[in-house]
């Protein structure tokens, strides 16, 4: 006849059980990593160990994923997972989806095939749902894919209230938290000036578009020092906006200005049907 088992080894059990389901459950967690992507130099984590001529032991970023992970992290914060990201190619960029989309698309492989890793930037301004992010994220992909140029995503609505926040602190925060927006290469900016003042509506060759009035100052100070600071030091940087270059001009000359010889000559206005509303999306 079979003993039968004590309470005492019953609830042993059960703890045995709970922390090898624990413990399986923690493998897991490290072996899929949140943002998908796996390093096995810094086992996931994004940072590794370094060590100092003296000895001293310290944490920095991992050289193979920790800007991937940024850039995931960025998106995000925007609203863009990192699979559109992905999916936002030059082949997957339709020309036929609206009538400057071939417009658009030949502009970016013109800026492509004669990329010489200079100062040269990029930019499509005007209605929305025209594909000026997928445009200008496939032009960021092939510019580290043909060239092994790294580039950074600056989401404009999710980045800025944390800069007006520093701006608004201290100084020495402000220029800490603006200096690698300033330094990086391959800057893109995502829907500069979005909601950052007042617009009005205006009809242009039949049809009606956004016009910028006015910009908050904190944006316009950020931006310029941002941008000035690329300008200086011949740094690439691409755009993406609902207003024009003119309409920014309008506002503030010397930004204006520096953004056109920034882009000039692939930059791009176009004005056309939303496509996302038209294919109901």
């Amino acid at each position: 006849m079979t003993e039968p088992i004590s309470l005492e080894y019953q609830q042993c059990l059960i703890r045995i059980m709970e922390k090898s389901k624990k413990n399986r459950e923690k493998v897991i967690k490290q072996t899929i990593p949140e943002d998908g992507i796996f390093c096995d130099r810094c086992n996931n984590t994004g940072m590794v160990c370094a060590t100092e001529e003296n000895g001293h032991q310290y944490m920095k970023p991992c050289p193979e994923c920790y800007a991937k992970r940024q850039v995931v992290r960025r998106l995000k914060a925007s609203g863009i997972s990192p699979q559109d990201y992905a999916r936002y190619t030059l082949e997957s960029y339709s020309e036929n989806r609206s009538p400057e989309s071939a417009k658009i698309k030949s502009l970016a492989k013109r800026f492509l095939s004669e990329h010489k890793n200079n100062a040269q930037g990029f930019g499509v301004f005007g209605s929305s749902g025209v594909g000026k992010t997928h445009i200008c994220i496939a032009v960021c992909q092939e510019l580290t894919r043909k060239f092994s140029e790294p580039h950074y995503y600056f989401s404009y609505r999710s980045e800025i209230p944390s800069l007006i926040k520093a701006l608004r602190s201290y100084r020495e925060e402000y220029e800490d938290v603006l200096d690698r927006w300033k330094k990086c290469k391959n800057l893109y900016v995502d829907d500069l000036f979005k909601c950052a003042g007042k617009v009005e509506q205006v009809a242009e060759n039949g049809r009606m578009h956004s016009r910028l009035v006015s910009i908050d100052n904190d944006d316009l100070k950020i931006m310029y020092d941002i941008l000035n600071a690329r300008y200086l030091n011949h740094l690439p940087t691409l755009f993406s906006s609902e207003y024009s270059v003119n309409d920014i001009s309008r506002i503030d000359s010397a930004l204006g200005s520096r953004i056109f010889e920034m882009i000039n000559p692939y930059g791009l206005t176009v004005y056309g049907q939303n496509q996302r509303l038209k294919r109901g999306e």
